[in-house]
């Protein structure tokens, strides 16, 4: 009995742990990594050399229009694409996209992907957007979103 007690503490003390860790993994994993910069299009944000998004992190009640822009290879011309958003301590993802040019379309030789859209998220926040070319993970990143 005393054998059976004593790996229902170590059981309950290892879920514990995985639990908390789980939390602070939750918690690391949404610090935004989505900082602005310059390229010859202009200001972006996102991540230079993977996405770079034109357009506020602030989005209205009637949403903002956003500028997507890829960079990669040849094989994302001309593909379709989605996002998928996920509130931080939400695990249930929202379309934040109200419209979207549905193939994106080559900018230049670094540029392979280019897409106009507009977005509207459901609150403020720190949302982790997932994009996804023809149905693959193509990148993620964190984004602090101010909805007014």
């Amino acid at each position: 009995m005393r054998g059976i007690s004593s790996i229902l503490i170590l059981f309950i003390f290892v879920f514990s742990m995985t639990a908390c860790k789980s939390e602070e993994t939750i918690k690391e994993e949404y610090k935004d990594n989505s900082p602005f910069f310059t390229t010859e299009y202009g200001e972006m944000f996102g991540k230079d050399g993977k996405i770079g998004i034109i357009g506020p992190k602030t989005v209205t009640e009637n949403g903002q229009k956003w500028m997507w822009n890829f960079w990669g290879t040849g094989d994302i011309s001309y593909k379709e694409w989605e996002v998928k958003a996920f509130k931080q301590g939400e695990t249930e993802a929202v379309n934040p996209i109200t419209f979207k040019d549905e193939r994106l379309i080559p900018r230049d030789d670094v540029i392979y992907g280019h897409a106009r859209s507009s977005v509207l998220f459901p609150s403020s926040g720190l949302w982790k957007l997932q994009v996804f070319i023809e149905g693959k993970l193509f990148d993620e990143l964190i984004v602090d979103i101010t909805q007014q």
